[in-house]
């Protein structure tokens, strides 16, 4: 989808060039303001149905459904506006500034970030007890002035029943939400600035295909022949039918199911030592076969092949009796040193791109940065200022400096891995589960040699490591080929998603404590009470620390695991330059052993024999024309499933789930 069936036809007609002007008017403040008003409302979206509901996770995806559906309703709003009145019709580039706007705020808003930090910053407030000893071990080391310790306010978060929305409370929750949402800021900032010093090198040097960016990019062309193609129609209304009819199943169980969507297969495998296979689910998701397909081949061979070679792994440890040896086969740690061989590739391969973007600080311009989002040096001094920045802001809570510095360094790494992988080949997930550095640095290094103010501090940096599902550096490098290909303003996208970044981190936040006070986070919200998951988790792992130690034989085996996983890696990429065709991919291999891939595994073999069976059947142009087939399953979904959870969150009925129960 390098070149869209849009611009075919496009060229064919000659329409390209009399639009073009009206495609230039790209970032403009209307389209801006729609994304300000949009924003509380993804919040509200998120929060309701991941932390509140529990009908749906639709941010542990690549491509989020619901913003996909706002974009849709977009599109018909514009279509309909334009024709009535045509100057205020918007242009394909100001609706790809909304979609990315919406993605950002959506994205900071997410499972993985705010849902889990809010209740991080108040939970050992509420809980601690004599038992697990928080009052004396943890709270005195805790800096008040980024967390919410004043009973009353944390007693109407987690029972509920309470308005937010009083002067007494807002004083409370104000000064730590701006701290974190400043802190956040200047995290994705400095995110934004590396992403200027790679995106040549990427997007015109190595000519990486963005993948995730093409769909929406589809969507928004004036005319475009997607929604013109019966095939795309048919496939949209499957998907939809599907997923009423599921619907339908859920609040009416005497409907039968047209199919079984999910089961899990380890029940089935009782027989030593096959039963060592653990969670094994198999589950059909029409839209992911969608995304599947626009993906390249070799990565939907490499994610349901590899993931088969992870699930062997505990089976073998069980023959030979070496799952005796805790954390054996360290599948986490080898995953890790796989992300850790990713960036160092990625590193390696833009030595000469980075080398002349950070020269720029004391030689100045030489014209090549010209169109780029930021001048080259100005991208170098704003990453490193920002690193300074987190620096200082984690050294004024007591943190150990070459503490804070790995920390963030790992987290770095992971972020630049991830968006590698999204930018190259799209992958639908990427979430690494229990592998950032408040795990990884007392593992490898051990409790005694951390202070205390270490370990707590690693209670609020899980709320931005505990997966890496949603994550601001690959949006935001795909907002900038978004508006590349729009041919509006790199520059402008830029500064509108590090705003975007900073208003869904402030909305996001002050929605998600307007929803606890109402709902509570232990009270009326639907189990398992997800957002007490998350703030219980760093404590627990904390008084866990505290109480045991780390033997130097499992240091050395997770040196060694990290070591493995970051040898296949390197293996594999150099296969991958010097072997023709080589169909093992090192990111299939990095992402395979995750949560997110054990539910997507099915699905994406079944994208993978679709791929295959059309490009052998009829080659290039039997794809090229099953496309917008394969788009219509997607979109469907992600419209229907949007419809359901919507009805979830207004019924309180968990209702159809299209992401990631079934």
């Amino acid at each position: 989808m390098a070149t869209t069936i849009w611009q075919r036809v496009r060229a064919e007609t000659g329409e390209e060039s009399r639009e073009s002007v009206g495609a230039r008017r790209g970032v403009s403040l209307r389209a801006v303001v729609l994304g300000i008003v949009l924003a509380p409302v993804i919040a509200w979206f998120n929060i309701s149905i991941e932390a509140i509901r529990y009908a749906g996770q639709p941010t542990t995806i690549s491509l989020f459904p619901h913003v996909l559906f706002v974009l849709l309703c977009l599109i018909a709003v514009n279509a309909v506006v334009g024709r009535i009145v045509p100057r205020w019709r918007l242009s394909p580039a100001e609706l790809m500034t909304v979609y990315f706007f919406t993605l950002m705020t959506a994205v900071m808003a997410s499972h993985d970030l705010i849902e889990v930090i809010t209740p991080i910053l108040t939970y050992p407030f509420k809980y601690a007890n004599p038992a697990n000893r928080w009052a004396s071990e943890v709270i005195p080391y805790l800096p008040k002035w980024l967390f919410i310790s004043n009973p009353d306010a944390v007693d109407k978060y987690y029972i509920g029943n309470a308005n937010f929305w009083n002067a007494r409370d807002l004083r409370i929750w104000t000064p730590p939400l701006l701290i974190w949402t400043g802190f956040f800021t200047v995290l994705a900032f400095g995110m934004f600035c590396l992403n200027v010093l790679l995106r040549k090198q990427w997007t015109e040097r190595e000519r990486l295909s963005y993948p995730l960016v093409q769909l929406p990019l589809e969507l928004v062309q004036p005319r475009v022949p997607v929604f013109q193609n019966r095939p795309f129609w048919l496939a949209f209304a499957i998907a939809a039918v599907n997923d009423i009819w599921f619907g339908l199943n859920r609040l009416f169980p005497s409907i039968p199911q047209p199919y079984v969507r999910w089961q899990t297969l380890e029940q089935y495998i009782t027989t030593p030592p096959w039963n060592a296979i653990g969670w094994l689910p198999l589950a059909f998701f029409p839209w992911i076969v969608g995304i599947g397909v626009l993906l390249p081949t070799d990565l939907l061979f490499s994610c349901w092949f590899f993931f088969w070679m992870w699930k062997l792994q505990p089976i073998i440890a069980a023959y030979y009796g070496w799952n005796q040896i805790p954390g054996f086969p360290y599948v986490n740690e080898q995953s890790f040193g796989a992300y850790m061989g990713i960036a160092l590739f990625t590193l390696y391969t833009a030595r000469k791109a980075l080398a002349h973007g950070f020269s720029a600080i004391w030689r100045g311009s030489d014209g090549t940065d010209a169109g780029e989002a930021l001048p080259y040096r100005w991208a170098a001094l704003g990453f490193l200022a920002s690193l300074t920045a987190l620096y200082l802001f984690f050294l004024s809570t007591g943190m150990t400096g070459w503490v804070i510095a790995l920390s963030l360094l790992i987290y770095l790494a992971i972020s630049l891995a991830v968006t590698r992988m999204r930018a190259e080949l799209g992958p639908p997930a990427h979430d690494l589960h229990d592998s950032g550095p408040q795990r990884l640095i007392p593992l490898l290094f051990g409790v005694e040699n951390l202070k205390r103010q270490d370990l707590v501090m690693f209670a609020p940096i899980q709320g931005f490591n505990r997966a890496y599902r949603a994550h601001p550096m690959p949006t935001h490098i795909e907002g900038l080929r978004a508006a590349e290909r729009t041919r509006s303003s790199m520059r402008a996208m830029f500064w509108v998603l590090v705003f975007a970044v900073f208003w869904g981190t402030l909305t996001g936040f002050f929605v998600n404590v307007h929803l606890h006070y109402q709902w509570g986070a232990a009270s009326k919200a639907d189990t398992p009470y997800v957002s007490t998951i998350f703030g219980r988790e760093p404590y627990d792992r904390i008084t866990s620390l505290l109480a045991g130690s780390v033997s130097s034989l499992q240091k050395r085996n997770v040196i060694w695991a990290m070591m493995v996983g970051f040898g296949v890696t390197a293996v594999l990429s150099l296969f991958r330059m010097n072997i023709p065709n080589f169909p093992f991919h090192p990111v299939g291999y990095a992402i395979s052993s995750s949560w997110s891939l054990s539910v997507l595994w099915f699905s994406l073999l079944v994208a993978w024999l679709c791929k295959v069976t059309i490009m052998k059947i009829g080659g290039l142009r039997s794809y090229q024309r099953a496309l917008p087939f394969f788009l219509g399953l997607v979109l469907g979904e992600c419209t229907m499933g949007t419809l359901w959870m919507l009805v979830s969150i207004f019924t309180g009925t968990k209702t159809f789930i299209v992401w990631p129960y079934g």
